[in-house]
């Protein structure tokens, strides 16, 4: 289950409901939580004992590749098949023939070795966030802020997007950090603003606009400029 859909920017917020009419308690939930961390809010503890959750430093967490992480709940899953020597890391010094000593917490999902880099690059961010204050919803507030800026300068002139092609409003509870706006030719304006600089995302007739801390409200001006005079 996608916590956020990457093609919509739909966030699937009450995923405790979901979570309880799974009645069967051997199925084994997975939830991709990569375009949720560190952009809206989340609480795992009312199913962490039902659930896998996996995300990582990329996107919203600002801390790059390298750095991946899955929340196992305890004895689901007890011998993965797809692992590595770290998954028995624990275990190394007891002699087990021709079996695998699995740990008994999350580490019997781990792989092999790997360069830990990105692990430290991810705390140096967060780090550099909390001192900060820029928890998730602040950071959320100020993208919802630019996100309906861009809706409303769309609204006042014409541009190769329009308001109502916008998948979910800023006004919707249910969107994420990104716009989704369904139109023909979203390729060739992801392209076209590609050549002027922007950096946006299409996928199909999907055009995604991204919003972080690290942009302002000149920065949707000129995107709004470049909708309207360079496309």
């Amino acid at each position: 289950l996608s916590n956020v859909f990457f093609n919509s920017g739909f966030w699937v917020q009450d995923l405790a409901a979901l979570v309880e009419a799974i009645r069967d308690t051997g199925t084994l939930i997975v939830i991709d939580g990569y375009h949720s961390f560190m952009a809206v809010p989340l609480d795992l503890h009312a199913i962490a004992g039902r659930v896998f959750y996996m995300s990582g430093g990329y996107k919203y967490a600002m801390a790059g590749e390298g750095c991946a992480f899955l929340h196992a709940p305890e004895g689901y899953g007890p011998r993965p098949r797809n692992t590595g020597w770290f998954a028995e890391f624990a275990e190394l010094a007891v002699h087990r023939a021709g079996t695998v000593g699995y740990a008994n917490d999350a580490m019997r999902f781990m792989g092999a070795t790997f360069d830990p880099s990105g692990l430290y690059r991810f705390n140096a961010v967060m780090d550099w966030l909390e001192g900060e204050g820029l928890t998730v919803e602040v950071m959320r507030a100020h993208a919802r802020a630019l996100q309906s800026q861009l809706i409303t300068l769309l609204s006042r002139a014409k541009h190769k997007i329009r308001p109502d092609q916008a998948l979910l409003h800023p006004d919707d509870p249910a969107l994420a950090r990104f716009l989704t706006f369904e139109m023909d030719g979203a390729q060739a304006i992801q392209k076209a603003l590609m050549q002027d600089g922007i950096i946006t995302d299409a996928r199909g007739r999907r055009l995604r606009i991204g919003f972080g801390i690290y942009q302002d409200e000149d920065d949707v001006g000129k995107l709004c400029h470049a909708l309207k005079d360079g496309l």
